[in-house]
């Protein structure tokens, strides 16, 4: 009887440690890996950095779908300025072709939310074809998209485009320059010009006469550029002819455009051809010109 039960106990034994190992085994079974989907990475553009493409004056070219056709002084534009110590905050002062408008914009991402209402000047005018339109635009922008640094459109939360501004990057043009052709003809006389698009100025030496007039930013067309109430002193000299066709041509200037590098760019008519070819003055060439 009892070696019966001992055979029984290891044949329990036994079995149990079958199922034991086989539990083990089963355990140690690798398991499928599932691979990680891969996280997308959505690149941010610092607030900063958005604050700083939308700085300096805009011109409005487009407001609810119509072209704005009004050159000098009337035309619609947009300054923005960074505000001071609050991040995303930008300051707003408007021309709507009448009055100015002043508020402010805070910017988080692609959205614009106003901080208050726009404040405006109350000036009667009689003829101001795009005043409500510019108006009723700011009041309405949610949103805002570059096509480039010196395009952007402002876009309600509907996705409707309601403004589109042209910025007028002329300050390359700042600075002292030497005339080196007129009408494609290289010259040989020292005409010379400083240019200060800010001040809105152009002076210097026509190749004879002291030259001094004035500098018209043409918010129509990029880059738009004139000079207007041009005065020269009157003295007479060898190469008279060459200044007078530097003068002419000057009247008839639209358009500038920078040349292949930051020493050269172009004054062009208004059918686009370049008319004045111009060379930046190093400081000790201004003064061996002078």
């Amino acid at each position: 009887m009892k070696l019966n039960s001992f055979i029984s106990l290891i044949a329990i034994m036994a079995m149990t440690t079958g199922c034991g190992a086989l539990r083990n085994n089963q355990s140690k079974t690798p398991k499928a890996t599932v691979p990680a989907t891969p996280v997308e990475t959505v690149e941010v553009t610092p607030i900063d950095e958005i604050v700083k493409n939308f700085e300096g004056e805009w011109s409005i070219v487009e407001v609810e779908g119509e072209n704005i056709v009004v050159n000098g002084e009337n035309h619609p534009k947009l300054t923005f300025e960074p505000t001071e110590g609050q991040t995303g905050v930008i300051s707003v002062i408007g021309f709507n072709g009448c009055n100015y408008l002043n508020g402010m914009w805070n910017i988080k991402g692609s959205k614009i939310t106003p901080a208050g209402e726009f404040i405006s000047s109350l000036k009667a005018c009689h003829d101001a074809p795009y005043e409500f339109a510019v108006n009723r635009a700011l009041n309405d922008v949610n949103t805002y998209q570059f096509t480039d640094p010196s395009n952007v459109s402002l876009i309600t939360n509907t996705g409707r485009t309601v403004m589109k501004l042209r910025k007028h990057n002329l300050a390359f043009l700042n600075g002292a320059w030497r005339v080196t052709a007129i009408d494609g003809n290289e010259i040989s006389a020292k005409i010379k010009i400083v240019l200060d698009v800010d001040q809105k100025q152009v002076h210097g030496n026509a190749g004879c006469n002291l030259l001094n007039g004035e500098i018209t930013i043409n918010l129509d067309k990029g880059n738009g550029i004139e000079f207007k109430n041009l005065a020269t002193s009157r003295m007479t000299c060898p190469d008279i002819a060459t200044e007078q066709k530097f003068l002419l041509a000057l009247e008839n200037v639209d358009t500038a455009a920078k040349g292949p590098n930051a020493d050269t760019a172009y004054l062009k008519n208004s059918a686009g051809q370049v008319i004045i070819s111009l060379k930046r003055l190093a400081p000790d060439e201004i003064a061996d010109e002078d």
